[in-house]
């Protein structure tokens, strides 16, 4: 079965992002602001999105002053409290995910191994190390 973001959904995460989203036949929109360091960002979520002949899911979209960011095929989300949403798309092998944060905070990691996210963190490259701990908290709603 697809994702798609249910009216439930959009209300937990309009709680985490202290802000209503405006709604429009399947298509979710909030605007954020971070008053303390004036940074702003949009949010949308959009379910029934056409990625190309036969596939069709959800699509989240970020857009700050830093640039514009899309994650396809959105297969869950988790709340991470206080203050942020994970959205994951997941595959078997990977996955990729846009932490989005109420003081406009955003983050992408992609594709990622998933193979990493269950190893010894003290094994790992420093380099992947936050994306592993980070991810590892997306476990429970992997496919």
């Amino acid at each position: 079965m697809k994702f798609s973001f249910t009216q439930a959904d959009i209300k937990h995460i309009s709680q985490i992002f202290g802000s209503s989203a405006t709604e429009s036949d399947g298509h979710w929109m909030w605007h954020i602001q971070n008053i303390s360091t004036r940074q702003q960002q949009t949010v949308s979520l959009v379910n029934k999105v056409k990625f190309g002949k036969h596939k069709v899911g959800s699509l989240v979209v970020v857009q700050t002053k830093h640039g514009y960011f899309e994650l396809h095929d959105c297969t869950g989300f988790i709340i991470f409290e206080p203050d942020e949403v994970i959205f994951v798309s997941a595959t078997i092998e990977k996955l990729s995910c846009l932490v989005v944060g109420r003081e406009c905070t955003c983050s992408m990691f992609s594709p990622i191994r998933r193979e990493i996210l269950t190893s010894d963190f003290s094994e790992l490259d420093p380099a992947i190390l936050m994306s592993a701990m980070q991810l590892s908290l997306t476990e429970s709603i992997l496919p």
